[in-house]
């Protein structure tokens, strides 16, 4: 069992904004509550801001009134109640905001609450979400509310810091929304904080990660001049493209961000290696990534001849009977395959101090379909010749054919 002990708050400020606490005082009747009928008491408009002392106390036209017991000169309450009286019952007034007649229509916030999920920084985790409990349980009390706790699902988001420090004003290190549009955009800036870190974890601002996330940008939207009507989909992209739909919709589901976003830049690192692609691919890598790049995905989605906004239209489904795992393995083959070229590589500098310049592999015939010279040598900036083993005119000075296995070819490097 957790108890929990709720301090008393400090309720009132000296000042103009906040809500107005509805009290009158009296000479002869002394402390009278402002009369149901004549609430709310609304803040005068025409206010002297001097800088010195509470403004609201210097208005005689809001301070004089009358007791509403013996009709008398009275003054009403100036002080006003600190901003988190609202923020503890906001959540409530929300599901009916024009109610004239009551605080809220019962049926209204049976709709609507308790909230399913609750999405906040850390630091109100303590005093805020006691107090909306509470001002909950309040309610609940008093027969306004039918349930028990305002939030089913708590999550709360990490802090950004830069240069070792929270990002703040007061520290002088805050990277302003308008100085990160104008050179590489919103929706990079967001692509970026998803995938350096969970969304519940700390972060420290990099200015070369965002240049990075910048160029995955462009290359999306890119994407676009690469579409054709000839362009079939062939079972590694639908593959890939079923497969990041599933991740990408966990990710949103679990709020683990940069799982989505990971998967995200290698399908699009996939697609701008292809010579073309079909319309429907691109469209559902739009609406995919809408949540978390929303501008650039209108943009794209209108530029796709569609007349409606991407923010409105239905969820992609993946095809599970089109993810393959025949490709993740093969995925994986190659990426090693990559791994153990550039350890070679480096072994070769080490040693003889000089960059190789060729580089052999050698492949069983069944992985054939697994790896592309084109593709390898683009991504290992050498050139890349491939043989099956059992080639008779393949170029094998040191037979290193025979070393090869399954999903594990074998390198030569000269």
């Amino acid at each position: 069992k957790v108890n929990y002990k709720l301090r008393d708050w400090l309720i009132s400020r000296q000042r103009y904004w906040g809500t107005p606490i509805p009290i009158i005082y009296c000479d002869k009747c002394g402390i009278i509550p402002v009369p149901e009928k004549e609430l709310p008491v609304i803040l005068p408009e025409n206010v002297e801001f001097t800088g010195k002392g509470n403004p609201l106390a210097a208005n005689e036209k809001f301070v004089n009134t009358k007791c509403p017991k013996c009709k008398n000169k009275a003054r009403k309450e100036t002080d006003t109640m600190a901003t988190f009286f609202d923020s503890s019952w906001y959540f409530l007034r929300y599901c009916d905001p024009k109610n004239n007649k009551e605080i809220f229509d019962k049926n209204k916030v049976k709709y609507w609450m308790p909230v399913d999920q609750y999405i906040g920084g850390v630091e109100h985790a303590v005093l805020h979400l006691l107090y909306a409990r509470f001002f909950t349980k309040f309610m609940r009390d008093f027969g306004l509310l039918k349930f028990d706790e305002p939030f089913i699902k708590l999550f709360n988001q990490g802090i950004v810091y830069k240069n070792g420090k929270r990002m703040s004003k007061s520290h002088g290190n805050t990277v302003t929304a308008e100085e990160v549009s104008e050179k590489y955009s919103i929706d990079t800036a967001r692509l970026f904080l998803f995938f350096i870190a969970g969304a519940d974890k700390d972060i420290e601002w990099e200015e070369h990660g965002i240049e990075g996330a910048h160029k995955l940008v462009n290359k999306f939207v890119k994407l676009i001049d690469k579409i054709s009507k000839n362009a079939k989909n062939d079972d590694l992209t639908e593959h890939k493209l079923n497969k990041t739909l599933k991740i990408i919709e966990e990710s949103y589901e679990t709020f683990d961000f940069k799982k989505g976003v990971i998967e995200f830049m290698e399908l699009i690192n996939f697609l701008t290696d292809k010579e073309d692609i079909s319309k429907n691919v691109l469209e559902k890598c739009v609406l995919m990534i809408a949540p978390i790049m929303p501008h650039i995905s209108e943009e794209l989605w209108e530029k796709l001849g569609n007349k409606s906004f991407v923010s409105i239209e239905k969820w992609p489904e993946y095809d599970s009977k089109k993810i393959d795992k025949k490709f993740e393995l093969a995925e994986k083959a190659l990426d090693t395959a990559i791994s153990d070229i550039f350890n070679v590589l480096k072994i070769i500098k080490d040693k003889k101090g000089k960059e190789a310049e060729k580089i052999y592999l050698y492949i069983i015939p069944t992985d054939k379909e697994i790896y592309d010279s084109k593709l390898l040598t683009k991504k290992t900036g050498k050139n890349v010749k491939i043989y099956l083993v059992n080639d008779k005119n393949k170029y094998d000075p040191q037979n290193k054919a025979q070393k090869a296995k399954p999903n594990k070819p074998a390198i030569y490097i000269e």
